[in-house]
């Protein structure tokens, strides 16, 4: 679509919906087209709508970029329900999505389910969906459907548990399920609200980064090494964890950067509890 065709689309779409808004997906960003045709970033991310400080569990606009289509869901804001549509478009070529949101006011539309309940629910689906339950990071689902078709990404890394398979084969799942999670958590504890952090399958962990400094990845990485290799179990305090990272800074789709870093997380691994980390312009 042209510029023009999009501002008429909103202009329309606005006499339907109170909110209409563009976002580009990827940084979570909103913009405004203004009228001699500039679309103008806004000074804050989308998911600031909803009062959060980091992107939405289930971002519409990230499934409708993904899957280039349209997608639906509701948001809550307080003891406010909301109905929001995206739907995926080009303004000149560049990929967008516009959002349209509406407030549901009728109580009559969720009958004697109950408004409270209905804000439960749906939010613990939402949970159920994407997020890991014993480590508390986002889950291959949610990769999947949301984020690996998202460009202007910064950087990606593997990581993944030194020895893990001998900690579940010596002192039993329980104890391996304690060291995953103890592990997520020295993980979160280096890594912004904005960075994604995917369990991935077993103790192997992916980890995405938007707007993320050159010379700032490689000690971050370090960092999330040093973590790790801090942690400590309190029923099993012989257990000392590591992890091996591969990782690498170059700009594009996580399906672009997965292979390159899969190959450096091998190189790391043969050394292991080090970091095999990739620069590139």
């Amino acid at each position: 679509m042209t510029k023009d065709e999009v501002r008429l689309l909103i202009s329309q779409m606005q006499i339907v919906f109170p909110v209409v808004r563009l976002v580009e997906a990827s940084l979570s960003c909103q913009f405004t087209l203004l009228p001699d045709g500039t679309l103008q970033e806004e000074p804050y991310r989308c998911y600031t709508a909803w009062k959060k400080q980091r992107r939405c569990d289930n971002c519409i606009s990230a499934k409708a970029l993904t899957q280039k289509g349209r997608m639906a869901k509701f948001e809550f804001v307080d003891h406010n329900i909301y109905y929001v549509i995206a739907i995926y478009l080009e303004i000149d070529g560049a990929p967008y999505v516009l959002e349209m949101v509406s407030q549901v006011t009728d109580d009559t539309l969720l009958g004697a389910y109950g408004k409270e309940q209905f804000v439960h629910d749906v939010a613990a689906y939402n949970r159920r969906l994407y997020v890991d339950p014993l480590t508390g990071a986002y889950n291959r689902h949610y990769f999947e459907e949301q984020l690996q078709g998202l460009s202007n990404l910064s950087a990606l890394s593997f990581l993944d548990l030194d020895g893990f398979k001998t900690v579940n084969d010596t002192w039993g799942h329980q104890t391996g399920d304690a060291a995953l999670k103890a592990a997520a958590g020295a993980i979160f504890g280096c890594i912004r609200n904005t960075d994604a952090l995917i369990r991935y399958g077993g103790d192997e962990f992916l980890l995405i980064f938007w707007n993320m400094p050159r010379d700032a990845f490689a000690p971050k990485l370090e960092q999330i090494r040093s973590a790790v290799e801090r942690v400590q179990l309190e029923a099993h305090p012989q257990i000392r964890l590591t992890v091996s990272i591969g990782a690498l800074y170059r700009s594009g789709t996580p399906l672009d950067l997965i292979a390159d870093a899969d190959r450096l997380l091998y190189q790391a691994k043969r050394s292991k509890n080090h970091v095999c980390v990739k620069l590139e312009p």
